[in-house]
């Protein structure tokens, strides 16, 4: 439900050609099968997208927008201005263009055999494209004087510029993000460095500590089977214990002696993360327009469904 939320909603706008297509090739299978088939399947794309974009726009409008420099660490909604990394900017593989994040992909120009297929409806000769190339590197959001690191893994990403081009027989796609852009992240806050931690989180980080050494057996008993038995007896194992704790805590003085960074990600609690260069506002309004879209498309399929089956 995740992979199928993170596409339906990324795409946008573009997802309500979903039902024309879905009518193309009904009508095309026959208009029997499409009446009592096909109108099913379009009412059920039509809940489906209206949960998916109200339960958006919801928890947008139901989070208030907070300033990077006191936002409570968790789930947040920042704004900001996008920027690269001063050190570190990014670049579309296709046009080699700086950016802060990109999305690309191609396809075949190609009309042999695919003017009368159901996945190319409209008559164009394009193959299916390829899967989209996603920039998976972090960039800032900027809000006054405060940067905050962005991950867009795993995010639904709205970018407002896109250019297309041709190469030979291939037709190449780029979406991107350009430096200062406005931005609006809504996702998950949490702080690294210039902090210590508290006693569960050393006590959780040294039994991760211990379990990942558990993992390698022949290195284990290398470095702490002293008696040379083919065992970590009890005694053994409190040195091993012990070295746990040492390389925690000489990590743990690393990470406080470094500057804190704030940074925003993917939420661990399956919310939806999002991407935009709109306002709060205009954001919410999108949502909430394309959720009552959907619903008016899973509306008109089921009065038509329902007088198919009366008519019948």
């Amino acid at each position: 439900m995740l992979w199928l939320s993170s596409q339906w909603t990324r795409s946008g706008w573009a997802a309500f050609s979903l039902y024309p297509l879905l009518a193309f090739i009904g009508l095309k299978l026959g208009l029997h099968p499409f009446l009592h088939a096909g109108l099913p399947l379009l009412l059920a794309c039509g809940l489906i997208g209206w949960w998916l974009n109200y339960r958006r726009y919801r928890l947008i409008a139901d989070t208030p927008t907070a300033h990077a420099v006191s936002a409570a660490l968790g789930h947040v909604e920042l704004c900001g201005i996008a920027r690269n990394h001063p050190q570190a900017a990014n670049y579309s593989p296709y046009s080699g263009r700086r950016c802060v994040w990109y999305r690309c992909w191609r396809y075949q120009n190609d009309r042999r055999g695919l003017n009368d297929s159901p996945l190319d409806p409209f008559g164009r000769g394009n193959s299916l494209p390829s899967l989209p190339e996603n920039s998976e590197l972090s960039f800032l959001l900027v809000d006054g004087k405060q940067e905050v690191i962005v991950n867009p893994e795993g995010a639904e990403v709205v970018a407002p510029h896109r250019e297309s081009w041709q190469e030979g027989r291939e037709t190449l796609v780029e979406e991107w993000i350009d430096e200062g852009d406005p931005l609006y992240v809504l996702g998950q806050l949490h702080s690294q460095g210039g902090s210590r931690p508290d006693v569960q989180s050393f006590r959780q980080d040294v039994g991760a500590k211990l379990a990942e050494w558990k993992q390698d057996q022949p290195a284990l008993l290398r470095r702490h089977d002293l008696d040379g038995d083919g065992k970590i007896s009890e005694q053994e194992w409190l040195l091993v214990r012990a070295a746990a704790e040492r390389e925690v805590r000489q990590n743990y003085q690393q990470l406080a002696s470094t500057p804190p960074t704030l940074h925003i990600s993917k939420p661990d609690d399956g919310k939806p993360y999002l991407i935009h260069t709109l306002s709060p506002r205009q954001v919410a309004r999108s949502y909430r327009l394309r959720a009552w879209l959907h619903a008016l498309a899973g509306l008109i399929s089921f009065i038509l469904w329902l007088h198919s089956g009366l008519s019948a």
